[in-house]
């Protein structure tokens, strides 16, 4: 299986246009570090 690492901004910016599923439905699996997840869930971004 592939693995894929991601950065902050993918995740931001496909969860504000609404394509977030995008990613699970390419990759089933992506790795980010807890710095991007904290940055990703911070009240500024608010991802669901």
């Amino acid at each position: 299986m592939l693995k894929v690492v991601s950065n902050s901004s993918p995740i931001i910016h496909l969860n504000k246009i609404g394509y977030m599923n995008l990613l699970e439905t390419l990759y089933k699996k992506v790795y980010i570090t807890d710095w991007v997840f904290d940055e990703c869930t911070s009240d500024s971004q608010q991802i669901e």
